[in-house]
């Protein structure tokens, strides 16, 4: 997710074909998400929440060596999932959710979840590019939605520039050039 700015939906969704990591700039294409059907269980739907959703994207280098990584670790299962369970089935957001929680127990990270990351990438694309880029990378449609709910913004402090005013009430009066000292040369 932090490779990436994805939701945990496409991120958990993505199967091995999704990949091309032979390529000059290894991509990633999310191309679906995770959705829960009552009675059904999780199923992955070949379409993400939106048509701007749809993307490819290069993969930073930590990424690709953790993937290949997991390659060599995963179990095969029926779906192609990058991201299987112990059985061979879709992962549960809301356990992936849960174990997050549980791996950050007693550390000073409970801020620290899923949606952070993907807040976290946006905010570094729009300081080191654009909100444009930052909206393209997470799947937004709209620029407006990614400065809005994703991109990090620096605290307001009030507006007490009336009061910060009074410290420079009097500094006309200070900068006035001193009146010359009488010259007793010419008198």
């Amino acid at each position: 997710m932090l490779a990436t700015g994805a939701r945990i939906g496409e991120i958990l969704a993505l199967r091995w074909e999704d990949l091309d990591l032979a390529a000059e700039r290894p991509t990633l294409t999310i191309c679906g998400t995770l959705v829960f059907v009552k009675g059904q269980g999780f199923f992955r739907q070949p379409w993400t929440k939106s048509d701007a959703g749809w993307r490819m994207v290069v993969l930073p280098r930590f990424a690709v060596g953790m993937i290949l990584a997991r390659k060599l670790i995963a179990a095969d299962n029926s779906h192609d999932a990058i991201f299987a369970s112990r059985r061979g089935t879709w992962l549960s957001p809301n356990n992936v959710r849960r174990q997050w929680r549980e791996a950050r127990a007693d550390t000073d990270l409970a801020w620290v979840t899923p949606h952070t990351f993907r807040k976290t990438v946006a905010t570094l694309i729009k300081e080191e590019t654009d909100t444009k880029s930052a909206a393209a990378q997470l799947g937004h449609s709209s620029e407006e939605v990614t400065a809005t709910y994703y991109i990090a913004k620096p605290a307001q402090a009030p507006d007490v520039s009336d009061i910060l005013e009074r410290l420079g009430a009097d500094r006309g009066r200070r900068q006035r050039p001193a009146p010359a000292a009488p010259n007793d040369a010419h008198g």
